[in-house]
């Protein structure tokens, strides 16, 4: 069967955004990160500057978007910002929102040549057979190393970054979706990057989504 959508998770550290972007400009695929936000806030009929935290501090992902806007081509590979909490933003803990973001990607699912980063979309598409579901991951020593160099701090805060993150993931994916996001038998493919680059990584989704296309899968 034809590969139509490829659903890519990673985990801080991973160079799993490099991953996405390599496999979307090689078959020429629409990349869906932040903009499945901005899909959703206008499905909503709100801008996104209007969802922010009770506090009315900037929400998460307004963060995000106000640091898109400023560079368009999106971050470049090597360049970083500390991850956030997701767990607690209320911007991902409305259930209307959820409700829109997983519309979102099933509308873009149904259109086809797309590649999602993110968003639940592993667990979203887990029925839709066109859908090949990717996680690049890595032992927290090696992904340490790439946030301390990306970030510039010390080992100490780099491995505290990557573990707080893979806690504060795994209880949103626990809570809101109710699957463990880091089980294998989510995926498709799983890839540990400790000894692949971004490049070599990608040749191996991309060699997954083609076999797809040549040899018969099991119903």
């Amino acid at each position: 069967m034809k590969t139509r959508v490829i659903a890519i998770s990673r985990q801080v550290g991973t160079l799993g955004e490099d991953v996405a972007r390599l496999v979307s400009d090689e078959l020429g695929f629409r990349l869906l990160d932040y903009r499945v936000v901005q899909a959703a806030a206008e499905e909503a009929g709100v801008s996104t500057e209007t969802i922010a935290e009770s506090e009315h501090r900037p929400s998460f992902f307004t963060r995000i978007l106000e640091s898109l806007a400023r560079n368009p081509a999106g971050p470049a590979s090597g360049q970083w910002m500390e991850p956030h909490d997701m767990s607690g933003t209320a911007l991902l803990t409305s259930s209307d929102y959820r409700d829109l973001v997983r519309q979102v990607v099933e509308d873009y699912a149904r259109q086809g040549d797309v590649v999602f980063l993110g968003h639940g979309a592993q667990y979203i598409l887990r029925d839709q057979p066109d859908a090949l579901r990717v996680l690049v991951t890595g032992t927290k020593k090696a992904r340490a190393r790439r946030v301390m160099a990306g970030m510039v701090c010390s080992e100490e805060q780099a491995m505290e970054v990557v573990t707080r993150t893979d806690g504060e993931r795994t209880r949103y994916f626990k809570d809101y979706f109710g699957f463990d996001w880091l089980s294998p038998a989510v995926y498709d493919l799983c890839l540990n990057t400790d000894h692949l680059t971004p490049e070599q990584a990608s040749r191996l989704v991309l060699s997954a989504a083609r076999i797809r296309e040549t040899e018969p899968t099991l119903a």
